[in-house]
């Protein structure tokens, strides 16, 4: 069973939002280098907040502060997408683009972080997914 939102839609599909928005800003033939690096900051400041919901602030807080700090990320999120469609359409340049990216990536980097003495291997917690026709 996926876990919801607010809005219904489920978490891992919202959650690789800006993951798809990190990995198509790489992958673009445009972007310079300085660029495709902040990205791939990106993709990591993802994970490591997506990390935290699930083992930091799933389990410690209330609801309604977990839902705060959930609004938080999306709010880097939807700058991140916005953004990205404004490249798109051409109405952002590469310097404005690269500055932007920037701010994104430095506020999803200063989001929490699993805390060291919780960082072992969590691998063991994650359930098996099974894709369609396989045994369970």
């Amino acid at each position: 069973m996926t876990e919801k939102d607010a809005s219904g839609r489920g978490l891992a599909v919202q959650n690789s939002v800006s993951l798809g928005v990190f990995l198509a800003v790489a992958a673009d033939a445009r972007a310079p280098f300085t660029v495709v690096e902040l990205a791939g900051r990106g993709v990591t400041a993802s994970a490591t907040a997506t990390r935290w919901v699930l083992e930091v602030g799933k389990p410690s807080l209330d609801g309604a502060t977990l839902a705060d700090k959930l609004i938080e990320l999306g709010e880097w999120e939807d700058r991140l997408v916005d953004m990205w469609q404004a490249y798109g359409r051409g109405e952002v340049e590469m310097t404005d683009f690269k500055t932007q990216l920037t701010e994104i990536v430095t506020g999803m980097e200063g989001w929490p972080t699993v805390p060291q003495d919780r960082a072992e291997d969590f691998s063991s917690c994650l359930r098996r997914v099974l894709g369609p026709g396989a045994d369970g």
